[in-house]
């Protein structure tokens, strides 16, 4: 099978949507497919690249499309539509791949989709999360979103919430699959945990992720470290609300850094802390990573697939979201048993052997992927 995957960014730009694209596009490639990537460069020049499976080096290509520039954090590419003609028009792609959300994306496959001179093959859609925080661009992309979803012969989900909560899903719900996110082992499953040092925050340092509260929680709790992996837009006032609260000794902040350098973080890690607020936390990959290196985890229970991931008080300790005096009490709790936080990350990390590798996510991908072949054909017959 040739799959054609359109998608937003490609590593090593790091975020939740292009790790899940790099793990899919590399098992694929190791399990025999043929595999073409069309997504946004991040600067002016286009660039083709070759990608290749870790374990077998088969051979994929990878196109970064010129990006001119960013409207509410989406790429501009003027080329895209053209570009995604050419792949086609190759016709070598058995499957059309999208990924959600991504409105110029969504936009130039529909505009090929009706175009009688476009070849066309079957579509699938992997809806990664509803837009939530931009409020007048989710109501003007909408209609395009909805538009493709319609189109989709199958559409897809990384968790069961995700699928019965979300609005923009409802309508099409008879055609939602749930497929579990899976990440290759390495680098985290070479890591010796040693539940003794900082608690540790992964993440994008925006409103959503709640870094916020866990400042306040970390004042309630005396003795209690914190290391902040990452960067982002509220990283100078996070900082001075750390010195404000007296935390200035108590909390670091690394900046951002890859996925070696998170795994060392990781290794003597007293916990990894998810403390989003709201719905934008679609799953909570970093989950994923403490789990496969052993790590316990306290997140927030959110009604998403950040609450499917783990299990409270064998995996993960779980708080109200927005919270400080409940989040405050899950440190306090750790930071006084870790032999607690040792039994949860080993326990983690057999839940992520179970449910989460990357091998058992690119299985159930090539299942979806037959299903949507077969409602194609229905289609057309």
């Amino acid at each position: 099978m040739h799959v054609l995957h359109l998608g937003k960014y490609y590593a090593p730009y790091r975020g939740g949507m292009e790790t899940i694209l790099q793990e899919m596009a590399e098992g694929l490639l190791d399990e025999g497919c043929d595999v073409t990537l069309v997504t946004s460069a991040t600067g002016v020049h286009a660039l083709t690249e070759t990608i290749r499976g870790p374990h077998t080096g088969r051979g994929g290509r990878l196109l970064r499309v010129a990006r001119l520039g960013l409207v509410n954090s989406q790429p501009v590419n003027p080329g895209l539509v053209s570009a995604l003609r050419r792949e086609l028009a190759r016709g070598g792609a058995d499957l059309l791949h999208l990924h959600l959300p991504n409105p110029l994306a969504a936009a130039a496959c529909l505009a090929l989709r009706r175009d009688p001179s476009a070849r066309r093959v079957p579509l699938a859609v992997w809806y990664h999360a509803d837009i939530t925080r931009q409020r007048l661009g989710a109501r003007m992309v909408t209609p395009i979103v909805r538009a493709c979803l319609r189109e989709a012969a199958g559409i897809c989900v990384s968790s069961a919430a995700l699928r019965d909560h979300s609005p923009v899903l409802a309508p099409f719900r008879a055609k939602v699959t749930v497929v579990p996110f899976g990440i290759a082992p390495a680098p985290w499953r070479s890591v010796e945990p040693r539940p003794d040092g900082p608690f540790v925050f992964v993440g994008r340092l925006v409103g959503y992720k709640g870094v916020d509260v866990l400042l306040q929680a970390l004042a309630d709790v005396p003795g209690a470290q914190l290391e902040i992996v990452g960067d982002g837009p509220l990283a100078p006032g996070l900082r001075d609300e750390a010195v404000r609260l007296g935390l200035g000794g108590r909390v670091a902040f690394l900046g951002e850094m890859d996925g070696a350098g998170i795994a060392g973080r990781l290794a003597r890690a007293r916990a990894l802390v998810l403390p989003s607020v709201d719905r934008s936390e679609a799953f909570g990959l970093v989950q994923l990573e403490a789990m496969a290196a052993g790590v316990a985890v306290i997140c927030t229970d959110l009604p998403t697939g950040v609450a499917e991931v783990g299990v409270p008080h064998r995996t993960c300790l779980r708080v109200p979201p927005g919270d400080p005096a409940a989040l405050g009490g899950a440190l306090a709790t750790l930071l006084a048993d870790g032999e607690l936080a040792g039994r949860l990350g080993r326990a983690g990390r057999a839940r992520y052997d179970e449910l989460f590798t990357r091998e058992a996510m690119v299985g159930r991908l090539l299942d979806w992927y037959g299903t949507v072949a077969a409602s194609a054909a229905d289609r057309r017959d």
